[in-house]
Order: structure tokens, then C-alpha cells, then sequence
């Protein structure tokens, strides 16, 4: 089998797997001001689901195998972890929301309350 020199770097001399469209993901704080002050966040990072779930900013379903935003937290409280998943449509809009003032996300935000 013959392999590109991209496919020999190491992840880590490549810089990682995140593209431009993760770390914009990736940087939106999806709880702005709704959260208690005692909430450790213990893993946000982009993954593939293995089963459906629900979407935390629109609450439509995801399907497995699509690859999301997951949140891992947990409620120091009540020791309570939870991990919220968003789905593409909303990582899109996400991204999207410096090019159009945030309605994309807005819209999607609005789905939840419909």
C-alpha cells in the first residue's frame, strides 16, 4: 500500500483534526447567561453519534452517524454530568453566524419553540 506524506505526519505535526468550521463550533457557548455558576464543562469536542439524540438548541432528532457537537458537563451541585449534542443543521448556523448576524441561529433557536 503506498501512502501520501500527508497520511505519514503524525495528527499532532498536521495540527490536529479541527478545521476552521470545528473551532467555530466549538467556540459558541451554547448556555449564554443560563447557567449556574457551579457548572464544570469536562469535554467539548466534534464526534460521530453511535445512537439518536436529541438536539439541545432546536430539539430536532439526530440520526446515528452523524457527526456533531457534543458537551460534556457536570453539575457540581448535585454531581450531575450531562452531555448535550447539536446538530448539523445548528453547527452550520453556528458557523454561519458572523457572515449573517446570528439569524441562522436564531431561526434555529425558534424551531424549539414552535
Amino acid at each position: 500500500m503506498s501512502w501520501s506524506p500527508k497520511m505519514r505526519e503524525s495528527r499532532r505535526e498536521r495540527g490536529g483534526q479541527a478545521d476552521i468550521l470545528d473551532s467555530l463550533v466549538l467556540n459558541y457557548n451554547l448556555f449564554e447567561g443560563d447557567r449556574d455558576v457551579n457548572i464544570v464543562q469536562l469535554a467539548n469536542r466534534m464526534l460521530v453519534t453511535r445512537k439518536p439524540h436529541d438536539c439541545v438548541l432546536c430539539a430536532e432528532a439526530i440520526p446515528a452517524g452523524a457527526r456533531v457537537r457534543a458537551q460534556s458537563e457536570v453539575n457540581r451541585d448535585d454531581n450531575q454530568v450531562a452531555r448535550f449534542y447539536v446538530c448539523v443543521p445548528c453547527c452550520e448556523a453556528i458557523a454561519k453566524r458572523f457572515e449573517d448576524n446570528g439569524a441562522a441561529i436564531n431561526d434555529r433557536y425558534a424551531r424549539r419553540a414552535a
